[in-house]
This record gives structure tokens, C-alpha cells and sequence, in this order.
């Protein structure tokens, strides 16, 4: 059977074909190699030119998904390509959980939440989400390529789902607008967090490790929109897109280090609890090193008796009477 190497690469982009191979915790751009005991940081994924590939620093060598995969189960990437062509199908095509067994080196760890239902999607899911959201199609197809969008089959439902390099977090929503059914003691829910995930965790402040200023905004909707402003404001690479999912946590710890020596721009929800939260990260990420922490006021971006709330509203709000406003991550970059 013929496969589409490009279809592929955009349907199950590196970061989501090692998800789907148990080893997520080495989808990063520094961290420990997978194919050796390692205990220093000596290999990384990276978004080059709109593909992920991945460095060996160690061995000095990079390579795509294909060399992955040889890589992983010992093959030659030119003499076994369409052995390797049909392999990434399958996984790309499937949960991914059938291959644990047969790759001895991956050892899934066990306080990481589940995300093998997950892939990257295809555009016609983009295209549901962007309508759905509000969120233009290249702004979420950014952030697919960033790999923190995702998508998959949660028992019977449809849903896209936020998570990173990390792992340590994922959070699902279903792709037709609709809530999770109530079940016991648990009410209807909009969104889903993922069992073992780090609420305190800052998503995709890996992925922003090379940028020089960090939008942070709180909640899945804001992260998908902060996509499409980064987009529009031609700041890819140079403004990366940071989430906590909810304002009850403060910022881990461990996560406080790649703060230092950012600019910080904070879009808080705009009400009490999301106000609160903003302000107790912000002395966070001043004592952690941050350069600069302001924040982005929407009550200045209101008009008569319209409130904004945050940041998805006011992407859906632009263009209406009073709400025209550009450049919301300008000076942020610098």
C-alpha cells in the first residue's frame, strides 16, 4: 500500500508519533537520549522550517520521523524506507498502545497521564475547531505544528486536547461544543483534565524555550487564541504561547527556572480569582529571574456595556464596535 510521506508528517508530527510510542518524556529540545542510559541532556526535538526533527548531540546526528523509527527498532532508513513508510502508517493510523511491547527500550513512566489516544489531527478537524472556537485556522494550525493541539477518541467522543512536550499535563474538550455528560457524583463538565496530569505545570513553556518573550495566559480556549495573534503578529519563534490551565495553582517550580531572563506579558481573566492568580505569578516569575512581568489589560478594551472577560472573547469580540485593538504582544519580543 502507498503512503503519503507528507500527509504523515502533518498528521503524526515527531512530537505526537513519541507520544504514541510511550515516549513522550523525550519529546523536548534538551533532555536525556532514549536510546541510551544517559544522565546528562544530550539529545532534543526541534521545529525547523515548519518539520520536527530530531539532534543527537552526543553522535552529532538528526534526523526525521523516518530515521526515528529506523533509529528505534534498528533498521536502515534508506534499505527498509517503505518497511519504515508502513510502520509510521500504522501508528499514525492507530492508538499506538499494540507497540509497547515491542520496543524494549521505551519504559513509559508511570506518574505521566495517559495520552496515547492522542494525533495531531487532520485539517478537516483544524477546520471544525476553527469554527467552532473562533480561532482562525492558521493560528490553530500553528499550534498543531507546535504539537501542544491535538485530537482524539475519548471513550465515544470526539475531542481536541492541549498538552506539550512535557507530558505532564493534557487537557481534553469535545469537538462539537457539547459538555461531558454528568455521571455519579460528578456534574457536566465542558473540559476534561487528564488523570495524573500537573495542574501547576506552565504549558508549552518548553516548546518556548528559544523565544525571548512569553505571552502566559490562563485556560485551554486563551492558549489556542493566543496562537493566531502570535501568527498575525508575525511573532512565531519569537514570542512562545504559555498556559496554566486553571488560577488556583501557583507556578511549579521546577517550571520557574525558563522564566528567567524572559519578558512576560500575563492576559488574566478578567474577574477577581483570574486577577488574583496573574498577580501571584507575576511576583513569581519577578523572584525567579524574569525580565520584565506586565500584563495586558482588557477592561481598556471595553466598550458601553460589553465586557471582556479574556482573551478568547476578545479575539471574537475584534471587530465589533469599540473592540478593535492590534499589536496585543507588541514590545513583547524585545
Amino acid at each position: 500500500m502507498e503512503h503519503d510521506l507528507k500527509l504523515l508528517r502533518y498528521q503524526c508530527p515527531l512530537p505526537v508519533l513519541m507520544n504514541r510510542l510511550g515516549l513522550a518524556r523525550f519529546a523536548r529540545n534538551c533532555c536525556a537520549s532514549p536510546f541510551r542510559s544517559d544522565h546528562h541532556a544530550s539529545w532534543g526535538i526541534f521545529l525547523y522550517n515548519g518539520r520536527w526533527l530530531f539532534k543527537d548531540f552526543a553522535t552529532d546526528e538528526c534526523g526525521d520521523e523516518i530515521k526515528f523509527l529506523a533509529k528505534l527498532n534498528r533498521l536502515d532508513p534508506k534499505q527498509d524506507f517503505f518497511k519504515l513508510l508502513d510502520l509510521y502508517a500504522d501508528l499514525a493510523a492507530s492508538t499506538g498502545s499494540e507497540y509497547q511491547l515491542k520496543l524494549p527500550i521505551q519504559k513509559r513512566c508511570a506518574e505521566l497521564p495517559d495520552q496515547l489516544f492522542l494525533n495531531s489531527g487532520t485539517p478537516d478537524q483544524l477546520r471544525k475547531l476553527s469554527e467552532l472556537r473562533k480561532i482562525s485556522f492558521n493560528g490553530l494550525h500553528y499550534a498543531h505544528l507546535q504539537g501542544v493541539l491535538q485530537f482524539g477518541k475519548w471513550h465515544e467522543w470526539e475531542v481536541y486536547a492541549v498538552t506539550d512536550q512535557s507530558g505532564y499535563l493534557g487537557e481534553i474538550r469535545r469537538l462539537n461544543g457539547q459538555d461531558f455528560p454528568g455521571s455519579g457524583r460528578f456534574e457536566s463538565h465542558k473540559s476534561h483534565t487528564l488523570r495524573l496530569s500537573r495542574k501547576n505545570w506552565p504549558l508549552g513553556i518548553l516548546e518556548a524555550a528559544g523565544c525571548g518573550g512569553l505571552a502566559l495566559v490562563e485556560g485551554m480556549p486563551d492558549f489556542l487564541a493566543l496562537h493566531q495573534f502570535i501568527i498575525e503578529e508575525g511573532l512565531s519563534g519569537r514570542v512562545g504561547p504559555v498556559a496554566m490551565l486553571t488560577s488556583s495553582c501557583d507556578i511549579g517550580p521546577d517550571a520557574l527556572p525558563h522564566f528567567a531572563g524572559k519578558n512576560v506579558r500575563i492576559y488574566p481573566h478578567n474577574d477577581g480569582p483570574g486577577i488574583a492568580a496573574a498577580e501571584g505569578w507575576q511576583k513569581q516569575l519577578l523572584d525567579a529571574g524574569a525580565k520584565r512581568v506586565d500584563f495586558f489589560n482588557f477592561q481598556a478594551c471595553e466598550a458601553g456595556a460589553i465586557k471582556i472577560k479574556d482573551l478568547c472573547d476578545f479575539n471574537q469580540q475584534r471587530g465589533s464596535a469599540g473592540y478593535q485593538q492590534q499589536h496585543i504582544l507588541e514590545n513583547l519580543a524585545l
